[in-house]
């Protein structure tokens, strides 16, 4: 796709979606952004029972928020990956990359920009005792540039001790491959561990699940949705 399409779609696209909030339609029940007060105010009281089938959705939680539900734009190729950037009807930005967020717009705080100057190994590739790589960013407010996160990513032999979401029930919880990544040393505050189940999504191996910090006190939990999963 190229950058004026990309600048087209997120003009037209948001704009066609604010356009359907008199209920003409079924994604008229997309909610406007991630959580009231970090991505303004939901339109409605919870997420719907219908979604348009020409769109893709991911559900996102934060403690003491609104859930919500944020529309993929479109995919960005890259060599480490495929992008995925999930916008709401207000812009605000979600950029997804291997089950990883690698960038925002729109949150507080936000990540600018996040690179790997290796890339991580597939999850199906990563061993028992973990492996370890390095992570950069670029957080705003204050743009603070090129934090550098030492990472380890590790499967786990069963579930994670977590608060799973109502729409995350333990008995599918338990069919997933399980990893944490944990920041051993970085050169910021430092983060909460981040949770990723892998299972199958339209029949291909994928991470459905996540929980992921921005700062110490921000954390999504993200969700392709609907459920649509199985165990790899």
């Amino acid at each position: 796709m190229t950058t004026l399409a990309k600048c087209w779609l997120l003009l037209v696209v948001p704009l066609q979606l604010m356009g359907c909030a008199s209920g003409s339609t079924p994604i008229a029940d997309v909610i406007s952004g991630v959580v009231s007060e970090q991505l303004g105010t939901a339109n409605v009281a919870g997420l719907p029972h219908k979604l348009n089938p020409l769109y893709r959705y991911l559900r996102v939680e934060v403690a003491g928020r609104p859930t919500a539900l944020l529309v993929l734009g479109y995919v960005d190729a890259h060599p480490q990956g495929d992008v995925e950037v999930w916008y709401s009807t207000s812009r605000e930005v979600i950029k997804i990359q291997n089950g990883r967020i690698v960038g925002t717009t729109g949150l507080t705080p936000d990540w600018r920009l996040v690179q790997y100057p290796t890339a991580p190994p597939p999850w199906a590739d990563v061993p028992p005792e973990g492996v370890a790589y390095t992570r950069l960013r670029d957080e705003m407010p204050g743009y603070h540039a090129a934090i550098s996160d030492q990472l380890v990513a590790k499967p786990l032999a069963g579930l994670p001790a977590l608060v799973l979401p109502t729409s995350l029930p333990h008995e599918l919880a338990s069919r997933y491959r399980w990893f944490s990544e944990v920041a051993v040393n970085n050169t910021a505050q430092p983060l909460p561990t981040s949770w990723f189940a892998w299972g199958l999504r339209d029949g291909q191996p994928t991470v459905v699940y996540s929980e992921q910090c921005l700062s110490a006190s921000f954390c999504l939990k993200l969700q392709p949705w609907p459920v649509q999963e199985s165990a790899p």
